[in-house]
């Protein structure tokens, strides 16, 4: 989805944006400017949720494009991950805490962001995160998962605030973001 979105930033030329692409994770470089991107439009002191941070690849996008505001993280910074990525998490989840990983990776972020670490589920922390400019979703892959997350947190968005998944794959509509987006 992130994909679709007009550019009208250059974050290539913004000082250490280019830093996202040492850190592990999964995204596109379209992807990456795309969240970029969409938190440069949101006006200082926005209130970004992220469901699904790993080692903070993406918080570092959202970061570098957020004018001024507060980026709320929720992962439970484990390996687990869902059937069929389990193996990958594992193989790259490195000796590290996951946890510690992602703040070492977001040491240098820009400090006009504000993290907030929620360590756990999404299921823990329903309603704490109110008035939402950008709900990022990507945690449980699962229909379930990502239908509970949508269906929870989607309510708590501001009119005109944005709404994004990842992994979006025409293709797969048994995969989470596919299904809940086509439903």
């Amino acid at each position: 989805m992130l994909n679709k979105l007009k550019r009208i930033f250059l974050p290539k030329k913004a000082p250490g944006f280019s830093h996202y692409l040492t850190l592990d994770g999964w995204l596109t470089e379209a992807e990456a400017m795309g969240l970029h991107d969409v938190a440069a439009l949101l006006a200082p002191g926005s209130n970004v949720l992220e469901i699904g941070s790993w080692k903070g690849k993406s918080t570092w996008c959202i970061a570098h494009g957020l004018k001024k505001g507060t980026i709320h993280c929720i992962d439970p910074f484990n390996a687990a991950g869902e059937e069929g990525s389990k193996e990958v998490y594992e193989k790259t989840k490195g000796e590290i805490s996951l946890l510690q990983q992602f703040k070492n990776n977001l040491q240098a972020a820009p400090r006009t962001a504000v993290l907030e670490i929620l360590k756990g589920y999404s299921s823990d922390y329903v309603g704490r995160v109110k008035n939402i400019d950008f709900l990022f979703i990507d945690g449980d892959h699962s229909i379930e998962g990502c239908r509970f997350d949508f269906e929870n947190y989607a309510p708590a968005v501001k009119v005109g605030g944005f709404v994004a998944f990842h992994d979006y794959y025409p293709d797969r509509h048994d995969l989470g973001p596919t299904w809940v987006i086509d439903e």
